[in-house]
């Protein structure tokens, strides 16, 4: 083990400590952590751990706002078709032509970043939009091609997942909140409360010069959804290993997951700048889905699992395996396009981090 990743490690631990499934004096235990772990003052580290929960708990909400809406017979390109009618109105987005435009751009570049980035080669699987025009029935086409652009961005990511080169073993300490988080169910009241405090560590980390300098520029907001990201596929490779969730379901659910988080990228940005959100709307998408958010949330999702035990880490990385199969076979046109270069990922999580 490296020393950054034992920082890091041992950030987590402290982050940790503090988890409750309540969730009630966390908000100001987390900031006195970033407050004595770095050159933030109180007042600063409070806005700091606020914008975590506040990006934590949209994500939750939007996620489970959709699971709701399945269960009604909404189905998931209706559903975000709706959250996009709902932000363009409530932000007053004059130019949507420019903001369908900028979303593509950002997933089609994000896909094609991790591509180069990870695999070393250019890949050509998104499809071009025939208009960019948001009315009538070109809405559904081009929320449809919004899903197709995610579904590409799952496989990537479970690919870089598969094949981390952080291995897991029986040196790794075990911390009991990390186990407790994997051992609780999907979507539990606990859940939230501990990608909080993860978040909280990654954001020390960061400070700390323990992560990659690629993380430098990233907001607090985007590495919420990063870690939200990583812990979450962690936890469902985990849930996929021990039986309790079929690849198939947790393939669907990783899906679902990204949309929300796409939402929640898309309604951040514009409670922050407004309607006129040019190209803003599309770093803060490219920063999440893009290579660096992609392995990094692969490398932290790792990381965490490691530490919930051996048990924990050696169901996680059967799930990976299982996770990853079945999301070539959900996404088969674009796997036969690109599983001759995926070979060539190499360490791709453990370079991004220099671990």
């Amino acid at each position: 083990m490296s020393k950054k990743e034992d920082s890091f490690i041992k950030l987590i631990e402290k982050a940790t400590d503090i988890v409750t499934k309540e969730d009630n004096n966390s908000t100001s235990k987390l900031s006195k952590i970033i407050e004595k772990e770095t050159s933030f003052e109180l007042e600063e580290a409070k806005k700091i751990v606020e914008s975590i929960s506040s990006t934590i708990d949209l994500i939750d909400k939007n996620f489970k706002d959709l699971q709701n809406a399945k269960q009604n017979g909404k189905s998931r390109t209706q559903w975000l078709k709706d959250k996009l009618d709902e932000t363009i109105n409530e932000y007053d987005v004059k130019n949507t032509e420019e903001f369908i435009s900028e979303i593509k751009h950002s997933l089609e570049n994000s896909n094609s970043g991790v591509a180069i980035n990870v695999f070393g080669k250019d890949i050509d699987i998104s499809k071009p939009l025939i208009s960019t025009k948001y009315d009538d029935l070109n809405k559904i086409a081009i929320v449809n091609d919004f899903q197709n652009e995610l579904k590409n961005n799952t496989l990537l990511g479970a690919i870089v997942f598969e094949n981390g080169k952080i291995t897991i073993d029986k040196k790794h300490k075990e911390i009991k909140a990390v186990k407790d988080y994997f051992n609780a169910n999907l979507d539990s009241s606990y859940d939230k409360s501990f990608k909080k405090a993860i978040s909280t560590a990654t954001i020390i980390a960061k400070e700390k010069n323990i992560l990659s300098e690629k993380f430098q520029n990233k907001t607090t907001e985007e590495i919420s959804m990063i870690v939200d990201k990583g812990v979450t596929a962690a936890k469902i490779a985990y849930k996929v290993g021990n039986g309790e969730l079929s690849p198939l379901d947790a393939v669907e659910y990783t899906i679902d997951r990204n949309v929300a988080i796409l939402n929640s990228a898309i309604t951040t940005t514009c409670t922050r700048v407004g309607g006129a959100i040019g190209s803003k709307v599309g770093a803060a998408i490219g920063s999440v889905f893009g290579p660096a958010g992609t392995v990094a949330g692969a490398a932290i999702g790792t990381v965490v699992g490691k530490v919930g035990g051996y048990i924990v880490g050696e169901l996680i990385g059967k799930g990976v395996k299982k996770v990853a199969s079945a999301v070539k076979s959900v996404v088969k046109s674009t796997w036969n396009g690109i599983k001759s270069v995926a070979s060539s990922i190499g360490n791709a999580i453990s370079s991004f981090f220099g671990w």
